[in-house]
């Protein structure tokens, strides 16, 4: 190791604190390398600019980046290292995640309800994810949180202390900052009008499903009670076949819109958000890859005292004692 760079020593440093959990470690790791990490599939792979963030959070979940790491030994300069040996088969095994998401068995596509859930009932569903995100959003630090809104734009108001921040981090004038949090609300709706589209195309073809499914048991009732040489017995039976090959297309039909509806992202793009903010695209995808985790861990500990009873704040304050 006599020989190994001071860049890359530190570099083997930085990667036994992120292996070992250190959040400040993994902050310096996506702020040194976090370009190369969100790029890699976009210029290897064409992948769209929203997966390559998917990617990104894929990669820095559950510390898959850090532990195709541990075979590191400083023989080489980190970031070709990442080039050579991790990234490729990290965004193989992403693409073979999500296929395995994108997959729908008909099987489970035939056990779908014939009368789908009420709107009002989606409606609260969605009323309560968002209320419990603006509750976890309240106790994070305004610089943070304006990301986060900007990612659910749909869902919040900002206020003038956000827009504040907004216009420091980006150097624009607050009414700048108004349209381009406007044009990313538009960016929006028209996703979500997209997605609504599909959900409409899928219960169509859920529609002809059904009606096939029937006629078919009808089919196979009508056939129990005629002589297997009558004509009209020979005519039911040509009829069966062609409906099971329309069924068939209609199965393939849902599933692969079904894919496409699992696809679908009703949040800005992450490439409009850098935008306004004056950023590059990886940079935005670092720092809500970092909330998320810190939002999951409030997630976690606030599950935990309502389990168990205790006020909000019991945990802060022990957590603060310790650090002393």
């Amino acid at each position: 190791m006599g020989d190994v760079s001071s860049e890359t020593h530190g570099a083997l440093e930085l990667i036994a604190r992120c292996l070992s959990g250190d959040p400040v470690a993994t902050e310096e790791f996506q702020q040194r390398y976090g370009e190369l990490i969100y790029g890699y599939p976009r210029r290897v792979f064409r992948v769209p600019t929203d997966e390559a963030g998917d990617f990104y959070v894929f990669a820095f979940e559950q510390r898959r980046i850090f532990r195709r790491l541990r075979t590191f030994e400083g023989r080489a300069p980190l970031r070709a290292y990442l080039l050579g040996f991790v990234l490729d088969d990290l965004v193989l095994e992403w693409k073979r995640s999500e296929r395995e998401l994108d997959t729908v068995s008909i099987e489970a596509l035939n056990e779908l309800p014939d009368q789908h859930p009420s709107t009002t009932d989606d409606m609260a569903g969605t009323s309560k994810d968002t209320e419990r995100l603006r509750a976890l959003l309240s106790g994070v630090e305004t610089s943070k949180a304006v990301v986060m809104k900007l990612l659910y734009v749909e869902d919040y108001e900002f206020t003038p202390a956000d827009i504040r921040q907004l216009g420091q981090v980006s150097g624009r004038r607050a009414r700048e900052v108004v349209v381009g949090i406007d044009r990313l609300r538009s960016t929006v709706r028209e996703r979500e009008a997209g997605l609504k589209r599909l959900e409409d195309a899928v219960d169509g073809v859920h529609a002809w499903i059904q009606l096939y499914e029937r006629r078919l048991r009808r089919i196979a009732d009508d056939l129990g009670s005629l002589p297997p040489a009558a004509v009209a017995a020979e005519r039911l039976r040509q009829e069966r076949v062609q409906l099971e090959r329309k069924l068939q297309q209609r199965q393939r039909q849902r599933a692969k819109l079904a894919a496409q509806v699992q696809r679908r992202k009703v949040t800005a793009p992450y490439k409009e958000i850098a935008a306004l903010l004056n950023t590059s695209v990886g940079n935005v995808a670092s720092q809500i890859a970092r909330l998320r985790q810190e939002l999951a861990t409030k997630m976690g500990r606030a599950d935990l005292q309502a389990r168990l009873g205790e006020p909000p704040d019991k945990h802060d304050k022990h957590d603060k004692k310790v650090h002393r």
